[in-house]
């Protein structure tokens, strides 16, 4: 069991996201979702030193998660540099959840669509577009991609993505075998 009081005793009242880390032997990946998930925090936006967390939200956690550590599981594999194809994934049902909400969308984007409709960077989509994992053709206006080549990557190669941004896991989520 950990002392509260000897906690209380080596951290101040408000600590940062990285004595956090360091209080719960945890990743920094591992850190961020459990603040997104779990622990209370204050989130200042900027590029450092950006969450801060009560010290008493921090050991209430803690405690809780020596009561029950089961109920803070994370999927197999979340925390891995590998990248991995969640096993209940119904590929099917993804096709037909992106084809559902992606109707009323022109057959042809380019790459600032693409990221307004996935919620990925700029970045991250011409990255996808110039090593050829999303398929694209170049036209007098640029790269460009189809919607169905977007279905197909988020299908296939998009299930790979390391680090999968919050619709990217809802979008998983709903396609989940029951």
């Amino acid at each position: 069991m950990t002392d509260p009081d000897a906690i209380r005793q080596d951290y101040p009242p408000i600590i940062s996201s990285e004595q956090l880390r360091i209080l719960l032997h945890v990743s920094k990946r591992r850190c961020v979702w459990l603040m997104q998930n779990y622990i209370p925090h204050t989130d200042n936006g900027a590029k450092t030193r950006r969450y801060t967390i009560r010290l008493e939200d921090a050991i209430s956690f803690i405690i809780e998660y020596e009561r029950s550590p089961d109920s803070f599981a994370a999927s197999p594999g979340q925390f891995t540099s590998k990248p991995y194809i969640p096993p209940n994934v119904d590929i099917e049902a993804l096709r037909l959840t992106l084809e559902d909400e992606w109707y009323n969308i022109p057959d042809i984007l380019d790459p600032v669509t693409v990221s307004r409709l996935t919620n990925y960077s700029d970045t991250a989509v011409n990255h996808w577009l110039d090593k050829g994992t999303l398929r694209s053709a170049l036209t007098q206006n640029g790269r460009v991609t189809s919607k169905a080549w977007l279905i197909e990557f988020f299908c296939g190669r998009g299930m790979r993505i390391a680090k999968k941004n919050e619709w990217h896991r809802e979008l998983l989520k709903s396609a989940e075998y029951e």
